[in-house]
């Protein structure tokens, strides 16, 4: 079995690693949150939809017009609720609503010549 070596580069204060896995958001919630979804849909398609189908068919022109409402306002409620928490998952507002920062302090300089002037001895004669 073969290591995997951990190379680490620090260069002005950033930090470069070879050899890990990114330490990102994990992507299963989302694949959770996909199949979970999928479920809900194949569950209201059959439980719902198929009835209402076959309902249709047998059904007057008023009842047709009824059953295609309901029909339409359920899947597109669950197209909703479906972008609204993709929304959600992938933090959409951090990019519009960015967290407010304190401005960083300023650097002051120091003038190198003028500290070294300071700090030397005159020679006595």
């Amino acid at each position: 079995m073969v290591r995997q070596r951990r190379i680490q580069l620090r260069v002005a204060g950033c930090q470069l690693r070879v050899g890990n896995r990114h330490r990102g958001r994990s992507v299963w919630p989302f694949v959770g949150f996909l199949a979970l979804f999928y479920i809900l849909l194949a569950l209201v398609t059959k439980v719902y939809l198929l009835r209402a189908l076959t309902d249709f068919k047998g059904s007057d022109e008023r009842g047709r017009k009824l059953i295609g409402l309901h029909a339409l306002l359920l899947m597109s409620l669950l197209l909703v609720i479906l972008g609204l928490s993709l929304i959600l998952i992938f933090r959409i507002g951090r990019y519009f609503f960015p967290p407010s920062r304190k401005p960083e302090p300023k650097t002051n300089y120091t003038d190198a010549w003028t500290e070294a002037g300071k700090r030397a001895k005159t020679p006595e004669e």
